[in-house]
């Protein structure tokens, strides 16, 4: 701070001596022969021009130019901030997504397992009906044959009967004669009377 006091303090005095060297060489300058001083005069003189107005640029545009330069600082470390958090955020959710995708492939080799045995358990199922099927079917058609075997036994039956009743009526009356017959009418009687 002492510094920066003592250089405006010289600087103040040095633009003061030169303000006052310019103003008070108008009788010089209004002269007619110059001579080989003018080209080093001007060129002085641009140099302290540029040196004044150096000065009241940095006089007067330094704090703004720091405040600019501090507010785009803060601008700038706000968005890396803000960038930062969103790239947080992201990681986060990447991470997420691959626990949601293990956890995913975890469920669905579980869901596969669980499919697989139901399946399985309705294969089974399945099987043990269809034989409970076929054992029903198979009895079913044992016992229609058996039903059809005794059919044809007693329709084989009644045929026999038939044709030896046939056979007989045609062979007996030439065989049988009336005794025999009054025979057979005793032996019914006698039988029915008994019942």
């Amino acid at each position: 701070m002492k510094y920066v006091k003592r250089t405006l303090l010289t600087g103040s005095w040095i633009l003061t001596c030169l303000i006052m060297l310019h103003l008070s060489a108008f009788e010089v300058l209004a002269a007619d022969n110059s001579g080989g001083w003018r080209p080093i005069f001007d060129l002085v003189m641009r140099w302290v021009n540029f040196l004044i107005l150096a000065f009241v640029i940095i006089k007067f545009s330094r704090a703004p130019i720091k405040k600019f330069l501090a507010g785009k600082k803060q601008d700038i470390a706000d968005e890396i901030g803000g960038l930062e958090a969103e790239k947080e955020e992201m990681l986060r959710q990447i991470d997420d997504s691959k626990k949601q995708f293990e956890n995913s492939q975890d469920r669905l080799s579980e869901l596969k397992k669980r499919i697989i045995a139901q399946g399985q358990k309705n294969r089974q199922m399945i099987i043990e009906a269809a034989e409970q099927e076929s054992k029903i079917l198979l009895k079913s058609a044992h016992q229609k044959i058996n039903s059809r075997i005794g059919e044809a036994r007693r329709k084989l039956k009644s045929e026999l009967v038939d044709a030896a009743i046939a056979l007989a009526t045609k062979l007996l009356p030439e065989k049988i004669t009336e005794e025999d017959n009054q025979k057979f009418i005793d032996a019914f009687m006698s039988s029915a009377a008994s019942k």
